[in-house]
C-alpha cells in the first residue's frame, strides 16, 4: 500500500502555544487551586484527556455559553482557551476573584482588536463565523451591534444602510466557502471593507487537501468537535473529489473500507496530536 502524508501536519502555532500555557500552569506551585479550562483547551478528546489526568478540570457543557460556564467556577485558576472569550467572560472571572490564564490564539486576538476598533470607528461591522462555536461566541459577545452571517443566505437577510462597513471572520473556515460569502457581501455592498482572517494554518491545509495526488482514499484525522478538521474533510470530500473518511484516532477507523485499497492519502486537523497520525500509518504500513 502507498501511503502519502500529506504536508502540513502537526499542531498549529496556536496550538502549540496553548499547550505550552497548559504545561506552565501546571509547573507554576504558586497558583491557586483547583485549576480549571473554560471549555476545552483545543478540540481534540486526546488532549483534554492528558490534562484531566494531570489535574486540569475543563468545564465544558455544549449547551452553555462561556458567560454561562463560569457560574460552576468560584476559586482557583481559570484558563481560557485557544479559542478566546468575550470582554463579559473577562469581566466575570475577574469580579469572582479568579486567577487568569489567557491561552487565546493570537490569530483569534487580532481578529478582537480589529473588531473593537471598527466599531469605534463607527463602523457596521459584520462577522462570518459557525452558530455556537467557541470563537464566534467570544467574537459576538463583544457588542450586540455585531451581525452574524452564517452562509450566503444569511447576506439576503442583512439590511444595513452604511457608507462604512467591515466584516471579518471565524479563523477556521473553509476558504472555499467563505469566498462565496465574501462575494455575495460586496454584491450587496460595494464599497465593504473585506478582512478575510483564515489563518495560515487552515488556509495551508485546505490548498494540499485541494491538491492532493489521486488516491483511493483519503483520511482526515481529528477530533468531530473540530472546525478546522471538518473543513478539511469537506474539501477533500466535495470540492477535491476524493473517497474519504473523517476519524478521531485508529480505534474508530473502519478497517474493512481498507479492502482492495491501493493509495491512501492522511491529513490531519491542527489540533490533532501527531502520534494518532503516525498510528495510523503504522498499521496501513503492515496492510
Amino acid at each position: 500500500m502507498k501511503i502519502n502524508k500529506i504536508e502540513p501536519q502537526g499542531y498549529c502555532g496556536g496550538v502549540v502555544r496553548a499547550l505550552k500555557i497548559m504545561d506552565k500552569t501546571l509547573a507554576d506551585s504558586s497558583l491557586p487551586k483547583p485549576i480549571y479550562c473554560l471549555g476545552s483547551v483545543i478540540h481534540n478528546s486526546h488532549v483534554i484527556d492528558h490534562y484531566t489526568d494531570l489535574g486540569i478540570i475543563t468545564i465544558e457543557d455544549k449547551g452553555l455559553s462561556r458567560l454561562e460556564l463560569l457560574d460552576k467556577i468560584d476559586e482557583g485558576t481559570v484558563i481560557f482557551s485557544a479559542h478566546g472569550v468575550s470582554p463579559l467572560v473577562y469581566e466575570k472571572a475577574k469580579n469572582k476573584g479568579l486567577t487568569i490564564i489567557d491561552a487565546t490564539c493570537p490569530m483569534v486576538l487580532t481578529v478582537h482588536k480589529r473588531m473593537l476598533k471598527h466599531l469605534e470607528d463607527g463602523y457596521e461591522c459584520i462577522y462570518i463565523g459557525t452558530d455556537r462555536h467557541p470563537e464566534c461566541e467570544g467574537v459576538l459577545g463583544i457588542s450586540d451591534k455585531i451581525h452574524f452571517v452564517g452562509s450566503t443566505n444569511d447576506v439576503l437577510n442583512l439590511n444595513i444602510n452604511s457608507d462604512k462597513i467591515y466584516v471579518t471572520n471565524q479563523t477556521t473556515l473553509s476558504m472555499y466557502d467563505i469566498k462565496l460569502i465574501f462575494d455575495e457581501l460586496k454584491k450587496k455592498y460595494p464599497n465593504i471593507e473585506i478582512d478575510d482572517k483564515i489563518c495560515d494554518a487552515t488556509t495551508a491545509r485546505q490548498t494540499a487537501m485541494y491538491n492532493q495526488p489521486d488516491c483511493d482514499l483519503c483520511i482526515i484525522v481529528g477530533d468531530p468537535k473540530s472546525s478546522n478538521t471538518k473543513k478539511l474533510y469537506k474539501v477533500s470530500k466535495e470540492i477535491a473529489g476524493k473517497n474519504t473518511v473523517f476519524v478521531e484516532d485508529l480505534n474508530m477507523l473502519d478497517k474493512s473500507i481498507l479492502d482492495n485499497v491501493n493509495t491512501v492519502n492522511i491529513s490531519s486537523g491542527a489540533s490533532t496530536p501527531p502520534y494518532l497520525v503516525d498510528e495510523i500509518i503504522d498499521y496501513l504500513n503492515k496492510k
